[in-house]
């Protein structure tokens, strides 16, 4: 389905819900309220679409859990977190400055710096995986995922072209377009695993249905690049490359090993238990984690990145309603995270068994500590951007401390023996605590920001 082809259909449906919605006074100021202020405006589009890729996933996750074991699930959760440490590197972060320039130029030059650099990336990735094979099967204890190993150059690739193409998207507001990739994700990722399911391709099928939930969409961001900006890529050259990646230099230098640091402290869970457990325990974790973050995952990643489309206007406005916006924004999200996330997490134990079958009733339980953490990562996590204000060396040594504190929480539960349980308990105290930090760093990095704004003046 094209994307002109969904935009009709999302027009026509709206077309006759909103006068249907309207005649509530109640919905209709919520309504107006929404389409008069960007921010909301932006989630709104962004969500539809997420909400709908997840609610593919929730509706065919009970024919998935029939089709393939708990082990299997597990070496999914392995090769996924593995994929995520390594491709964070692909592009050194460079796509997180294209919000930054106010000339088009600067961007475009910085989406030509980011391509290369992902050519260069995935070789040198393809020539670990040759020479290096053995080493990183060893030292990472990756012994389950080592026969699915080539799997991790195509999702490396994929997902970094993915990546750049999705935040040039954000920078031109393109929400929409953003909206049917995603739908396209879910869907796609879905019916892969489902068919190579029932083929009985076990893991195989598992890897290659997430490969398509993180690139489909690429061809539709790249063709309306292209349509837009076909005569600006002439712009591109090696001067200006050069320039930009000088200029933005404290992304590499800073958010680069930031975002690895962070994605390490995101994926440790399933590479710990791992190496504590089994795999039949990390796919227990990789079900209940999403059952957790899932009910959220729509609003949360629409609000960040709709957030940053607008907290990145009014830093390059340097505009004092910016605190007022982080604030108000977290607000709105943890009055609906403690509802959203917690009754369905409270309510897991005793549904997951009937809905997921009863090979998969340990997951429900999971879904108790893992809850406190979902809670608190979805409202923090949207609003985070302490690169955006400059202070990149605040975010890396964040995402150092977290890393330090969850190992040795997981190092705590080995030495002391603890239940899956109780470090899983341990991992979520750890999650909870380091967030309420970064909003103090957040609220902090934006006072400076805006306090040296109002000297200069």
């Amino acid at each position: 389905m094209t994307g002109n082809h969904q935009q009709s259909i999302v027009s026509r449906f709206l077309s006759c819900l909103i006068p249907v919605v309207k005649r509530n006074p109640h919905t209709s100021r919520a309504i107006e309220f929404i389409l008069n202020n960007p921010l909301y405006k932006g989630v709104l589009i962004l969500g539809s679409g997420t909400a709908v890729a997840q609610l593919i996933g929730l509706v065919t996750m009970p024919i998935i859990t029939r089709l393939y074991l708990p082990s299997e699930m597990g070496i999914l959760a392995v090769y996924s977190s593995v994929l995520a440490i390594f491709g964070v590197g692909a592009t050194l972060r460079y796509e997180f400055a294209y919000a930054l320039p106010k000339e088009n130029e600067d961007t475009i030059n910085l989406f030509g710096l980011c391509l290369i650099l992902l050519c260069i990336t995935t070789s040198a990735f393809a020539l670990i995986l040759f020479f290096g094979r053995d080493l990183l099967v060893n030292a990472l204890d990756l012994g389950v995922i080592e026969q699915y190993i080539w799997f991790l150059l195509i999702g490396f690739f994929g997902m970094g072209l993915y990546t750049m193409l999705n935040y040039w998207a954000v920078r031109q507001r393109d929400y929409k377009r953003i909206t049917y990739t995603k739908i396209n994700q879910g869907a796609g990722g879905s019916v892969c695993k489902i068919l190579l399911g029932i083929l009985s391709l076990g893991p195989v099928g598992l890897i290659i249905g997430h490969i398509v939930s993180q690139i489909a969409g690429i061809t539709t961001l790249a063709r309306a690049m292209w349509r837009k900006e076909r005569n600006n890529l002439k712009a591109i050259s090696w001067s200006r490359m050069k320039s930009v990646a000088k200029t933005y230099r404290s992304f590499p230098a800073f958010n680069f090993p930031a975002s690895i640091v962070n994605t390490m402290s995101l994926e440790l869970p399933s590479l710990m238990l791992l190496a504590l457990y089994d795999p039949a325990v990390v796919g227990f974790y990789a079900l209940a984690n999403m059952l957790v973050v899932l009910p959220g995952r729509f609003v949360s990643g629409s609000m960040g990145q709709a957030y940053l489309g607008e907290a990145s206007k009014m830093v390059r406005e340097r505009s004092q309603e910016l605190r007022s916006l982080y604030v108000r924004t977290l607000k709105h999200l943890l009055v609906i995270a403690i509802p959203l996330i917690g009754i369905p997490a409270l309510c897991a134990p005793f549904v997951v068994p009937f809905i997921f079958g009863g090979s998969w009733a340990e997951a429900g339980w999971y879904c108790w500590p893992l809850a406190l953490a979902a809670i608190m990562g979805f409202v923090v996590s949207p609003t985070s951007f302490l690169s955006l204000y400059g202070y990149n060396r605040w975010q890396l040594i964040w995402d150092i401390g977290r890393v330090i504190l969850a190992l040795f929480g997981f190092y705590v539960s080995y030495a002391l023996g603890f239940p899956v349980l109780i470090t899983l308990l341990v991992y979520s105290i750890i999650r909870v605590s380091m967030n309420y930090i970064l909003i103090i760093l957040n609220i902090k990095a934006m006072s400076n920001i805006l306090n040296r704004t109002l000297v200069d003046n």
